[in-house]
C-alpha cells in the first residue's frame, strides 16, 4: 500500500506538470480559441475535426478534466491515510480548491473574452494547483525520514526572507503571463539591449511591461542566491531538506533566465516558450518547498 501510495504522489504531480506545459502551449501557439466558444464541447461537437489549433485546445480540455480527477483521488486518499494532520488537509484542500477554480477560469476564457491581466490569472491559478500537488507528494515521500531533515528550526528572518522570495516569484510569474497574453514577449527584440541601440527603452507600452519583467528577473535571481548563502552557511549539515533545495532553486533560476534569453532570441521558438514556463513552474514548486520546511521544527515532527 506505501508503495502504491508514493508511486499515486509522484504520477499525479506528473500530471500537474503535463496540465501546465499543456496550457503554456495553448497560450503560445495561439490555440486558446481552437474549439470557438463552445465549452465542454468543440465546435459543438464531442469529437471535433482536425487541425492543428482544434486539437491542441481539446488534448489540453482532455488533460484537465483527467487531471482534475487524479488530483481529487489523491488529495482525498492523503487526507484519509494522513488524519489529524494539518499539513496534508491543507495542501489537500487547496489541490482540489484550485484545480477547479483552474478549469472554470479557462471555461470563462474560452466562452467570454478576458483580458490579458485576467488570462494571465490562469495561469497562476495553475500553478497554485500544481504546487499543492507537488508539496503534498514530497510530504508523502519524505515521510519515513522526516525527522532526519528537521533537525534544528530556521531564525525568524531566513524565514521571513524566504516567504518574501516566494511572494515576489509569484508576483514575477503573474508579470511573465501577462507579458505573453498581451503581446509583449518581443516588445524588445535583442538581448541584454531592449533593441540592438538601446539598452533601456521608454518605459511605457509593451516594451515598458517586457523590461520591467526583466528587471524583476534578476532580483528573483539576486533573491535566491540570499536563499542559498545563507543555507550553505548555517544548514549544510542540519537542516539539508532546505540546503538542497536552495541548491535547486539556483539551478532552476538560471535555467529560467537562459530559457527566457532563449524566448526572444529565437524569435519565440515553441521549444523555449515551453522551457520558460516549465522551469518557472518547478522553481515556483521548490521555493514554495522551503517555506513550508521553514515552518517545521523538530519537536513537532
Amino acid at each position: 500500500m506505501d508503495k502504491a501510495f508514493k508511486w499515486m504522489a509522484v504520477f499525479t504531480t506528473v500530471i500537474m506538470f503535463i496540465l501546465m506545459i499543456a496550457g503554456a502551449l495553448v497560450t503560445n501557439t495561439g490555440s486558446g480559441m481552437g474549439c470557438g466558444n463552445d465549452w465542454p464541447l468543440c465546435h459543438g461537437k464531442f469529437i471535433p475535426e482536425y487541425t492543428v489549433e482544434t486539437m491542441i485546445e481539446y488534448t489540453h480540455r482532455l488533460i484537465t478534466g483527467f487531471a482534475g480527477v487524479v488530483v481529487i483521488v489523491f488529495s482525498v486518499w492523503a487526507w484519509l491515510r494522513y488524519r489529524g494532520n494539518r499539513e496534508v488537509k491543507i495542501l489537500s484542500f487547496i489541490g482540489i480548491l484550485f484545480i477547479v477554480i483552474e478549469s472554470l477560469l479557462g471555461a470563462a476564457a474560452v466562452m467570454w473574452p478576458q483580458s490579458p491581466s485576467a488570462l494571465a490569472l490562469h495561469f497562476g491559478f495553475s500553478l497554485m494547483a500544481f504546487t499543492s500537488v507537488f508539496l503534498l507528494s514530497i510530504f508523502v515521500l519524505q515521510r519515513d525520514k522526516a525527522k532526519e531533515l528537521v533537525k534544528q528550526p530556521v531564525s525568524k528572518g531566513f524565514k521571513v526572507f524566504a516567504w518574501i522570495t516566494v511572494i515576489y516569484t509569484y508576483a514575477d510569474i503573474y508579470l511573465g503571463a501577462y507579458v505573453r497574453h498581451s503581446g509583449a514577449s518581443l516588445a524588445c527584440t535583442d538581448f541584454p539591449k531592449c533593441y540592438p541601440d538601446t539598452f533601456i527603452p521608454n518605459l511605457t507600452g509593451l516594451a515598458g511591461v517586457h523590461f520591467a519583467h526583466r528587471v524583476a528577473a534578476v532580483i528573483l535571481f539576486f533573491l535566491i542566491i540570499g536563499l542559498l548563502v545563507y543555507s550553505v552557511r548555517h544548514f549544510k549539515e542540519t537542516r539539508r531538506d532546505i540546503y538542497v533545495a536552495s541548491l535547486i532553486a539556483l539551478l532552476l533560476v538560471l535555467a529560467q533566465i537562459a530559457s527566457g534569453i532563449s524566448v526572444v532570441l529565437t524569435r519565440l521558438n515553441i521549444f523555449s516558450t515551453l522551457a520558460h514556463a516549465g522551469f518557472i513552474t518547478l522553481l515556483f514548486g521548490m521555493l514554495s518547498y522551503i517555506c513550508l520546511q521553514t515552518l517545521k521544527r523538530p519537536e513537532k515532527m
